[in-house]
């Protein structure tokens, strides 16, 4: 019987053309948040706002999590040891990969899918408010560019911000008067 269900996001995002999916144009940077290095925190979203998009694949977490409670109970139970040997640190890894990159994708996915303007530092709902002000929740600063740019991918904001702070000062332009050239004929 063929499936009848209507397609998934993803499904149409792959039938477009490729033209279509250049990502679009970045509209805010990391440098335009005026936080303090030593006291920022992001917004992430809360277990329970994950688990609505886990969907069906928690089919792949519940056994990799499992396969992980497995080899750390033979550390702790030594008749359990040859169960470690078979599993091994190959098993380990592909367990604790799928489970990160799940972990990536629902944050992801849960950010996107909040609609309406939020604070990136606290996760305040900033509908009403106007663009370019303070958080009245945690007092950061905030515009609606910044939000865009965060919902897009956060973890890749957070790590241009925290690689942005890593870079040297700008320094002051070298003013070293007007140029003089040489004369081609050898009098000068």
């Amino acid at each position: 019987m063929p499936d009848t269900s209507p397609p998934d996001e993803s499904d149409l995002e792959d039938a477009r053309p490729l033209e279509a999916q250049v990502p679009p144009a970045v509209v805010g940077t990391p440098s335009d948040v005026r936080a303090a290095p030593e006291s920022v925190q992001w917004w992430r979203p809360s277990w329970r706002d994950g688990l609505h998009f886990v969907g069906w694949r928690w089919v792949l977490a519940v056994p990799m999590a499992v396969m992980l409670l497995v080899i750390a109970g033979a550390f702790f139970y030594p008749p359990m040891a040859s169960l470690l040997l078979v599993l091994g640190a190959k098993g380990l890894l592909f367990a604790g990969a799928i489970l990160l990159s799940l972990g990536g994708f629902v944050v992801r996915k849960a950010i996107k899918a909040r609609k309406e303007p939020f604070c990136i530092h606290c996760g305040y709902n900033l509908t009403g408010l106007q663009d370019n002000r303070r958080c009245p929740e945690c007092g950061e600063h905030y515009t609606w560019r910044v939000i865009d740019e965060y919902r897009r991918d956060p973890h890749w904001f957070i790590e241009r911000w925290k690689l942005q702070r890593k870079l040297p000062q700008a320094d002051e332009p070298f003013k070293a008067g007007a140029i003089r050239r040489k004369p081609r004929d050898g009098t000068g």
